[in-house]
């Protein structure tokens, strides 16, 4: 007998080949402008950001991603991505060390959710 569940199950963690498709990942920092020979001496523009480009390769609306950057943080998009559409999007981010990023989980407009396999 299979035992039923009353929140979503994370079946789709099952499948092998993740829902989306990640085409890029970069964290941007704060810009250091040195003002050599001015009294205000450094100043810094801009933010620390994560930009992303995906897209849905399921067949399924997904409502939010987790991304996990390698400094051990992790990013939330949520919205709803419709399958086959690019995203691009730039995330507000923490000061952080990370430099790149993959995807950690997904949950899909019905509830389920795809998660990577656990490491080590």
């Amino acid at each position: 007998m299979i035992p039923v569940f009353g929140a979503p199950v994370l079946a789709a963690a099952l499948s092998a080949q993740a829902p989306v498709k990640l085409a890029a990942c970069r964290v941007t920092a704060p810009v250091a402008n040195l003002h050599m020979g001015r009294d205000i001496g450094t100043t810094y523009s801009g933010d620390y950001a994560l930009h992303v480009r995906f897209s849905d390769v399921s067949r399924r609306p997904i409502k939010r991603v987790v991304f996990a950057l390698n400094d051990g943080s992790t990013v939330t998009d949520a919205g709803t991505f419709s399958p086959g559409v690019k995203i691009r999007q730039t995330l507000d981010l923490s000061p952080t060390n990370g430099d790149s990023c993959d995807i950690r989980s997904v949950t899909f407009s019905d509830g389920t959710r795809w998660t990577t396999a656990p490491t080590g």
